[in-house]
């Protein structure tokens, strides 16, 4: 079913093409708008980064290991400007965003056979990351308010041990939740930071959506490092979903002394750091405030604006699910009524409604859940988009109730 100038994503470039045939909800991207923003930032940037005396043709050499030192200022700075969270330099990595920060602290901090920790629902792909360099994924028991339930925890970490294994890391999305969109509290992340540190584990704190914030920051829910300064917590951040994911720039944050463990990185010590001439200019239009700007004034109030109509169609089409509204982020997981399958009734949507998302079993989560992004299409085509989805799950209840009557 076509739908007549749909937002549409089609080019050589890029890795997931967006067609005018189905809504796709399970687009977790920035929009077209939010990427010629952007573009036209990088553009000046670029520019200016190649009138800047600090750098030189040594800036097309073999990168210095950890990144261009006026970049990882720069993080540093932007990232104590926006998070007033106080950050120096020596804790700034450059990485090429989350799933590359993932990579790198695995190899560095793991070991093949090493169990990493997920909580339940989780971003849908990491699982992925961790297969594919040989560690085994634990599924963390679940409190019904969504937080890890650490005593639960604490007796499946003790089998593991009967059995010569270990869980080496613990990854969480700690704030505007894929696919949740809830955010860990104080009191919640200093319980997980006491319980890591006695069971010797790592967290990885995927705080890609820390700075999206559709308000004003919570006092609550400081980042995870801003509560433990040591070498318990490494938190990574990213470029992809304030900027653009094409750029494939990101941090790591971490102390100084995990920080180190990282020159022994295969990949760093034969190619060198990463990224480094667009790590140059980002740190031009950090330093210049444009990716400041971008952010507060077009990617959060945008995003803020998508996400209310986003929720203002699922209240009306779809009164009777349920989810937390979010307070930034990309993502709604929506809860359907309890006796509907959620991955049966997207092939439904997409085949005869031309409407699709992720289920929220992908990401580990509840059967009857979906994962829905609200940052790539219109407020208008996500009103359609819904209706669409509320057709579906009626055709969806009734074959369901002709099927057992």
């Amino acid at each position: 079913m076509r739908t007549p100038n749909l937002t549409e994503q089609v080019s050589p470039l890029i890795q997931t093409q967006v067609l005018d045939d189905c809504f796709n909800f399970g687009v977790g991207q920035p929009g077209p708008e939010l990427l010629q923003k952007a573009f036209d930032m990088i553009k000046a940037a670029s520019a200016a980064a190649f009138e800047d005396a600090r750098n030189s043709p040594f800036l097309m050499q073999y990168g210095a290991v950890f990144g261009p030192q006026q970049y990882r200022q720069a993080v540093a700075d932007f990232y104590s400007r926006q998070t007033e969270s106080q950050t120096s330099a020596e804790e700034v990595i450059l990485t090429t965003g989350i799933s590359g920060g993932i990579e790198m602290m695995c190899t560095s901090l793991a070991s093949p056979g090493d169990v990493a920790i997920v909580e339940q629902p989780t971003y849908f792909l990491v699982r992925n990351i961790f297969t594919s360099l040989g560690l085994e994924t634990l599924p963390s028991p679940m409190s019904p308010d969504g937080s890890i339930d650490l005593a639960a925890l604490s007796v499946e970490l003790e089998a593991l041990k009967q059995q010569g294994k270990r869980a080496r890391l613990l990854y969480v999305v700690p704030v505007h939740s894929n696919p949740s969109a809830l955010c860990k509290t104080r009191e919640e992340k200093a319980g997980i930071i006491k319980f890591c540190k006695e069971w010797e584990i790592t967290i990885l704190a995927d705080e890609v959506y820390e700075l999206l914030n559709f308000g004003p920051r919570s006092v609550d829910s400081p980042p995870f490092r801003e509560l433990c300064r040591d070498s318990t917590v490494v938190s990574l951040g990213s470029f992809s979903k304030i900027c653009g994911p094409g750029l494939r720039l990101g941090w790591c944050l971490a102390a100084p002394e995990v920080c180190q463990k990282f020159r022994n990185n295969g990949v760093l010590s034969s190619g060198g750091g990463l990224n480094p001439v667009v790590g140059a200019i980002m740190a031009s239009a950090l330093d210049e405030r444009l990716m400041d700007k971008l952010l507060l004034n077009e990617v959060c109030p945008t995003l803020s604006m998508k996400s209310k109509a986003l929720v203002s169609a699922i209240n009306k089409h779809l009164p009777g699910a349920t989810f937390h509204v979010p307070e930034g982020g990309y993502f709604i997981l929506l809860r359907f009524p309890e006796d509907v399958n959620a991955t049966e009734l997207v092939e439904i949507a997409r085949s005869k409604f031309s409407v699709a998302y992720t289920p929220g079993a992908r990401c580990l989560g509840a059967p009857n859940t979906a994962r829905l992004s609200f940052a790539f299409y219109s407020a208008e085509e996500m009103e359609i988009g819904v209706k669409r989805l509320s057709e579906a799950l009626e055709f969806y209840q009734k074959e369901k109730n002709r099927e057992q009557g």
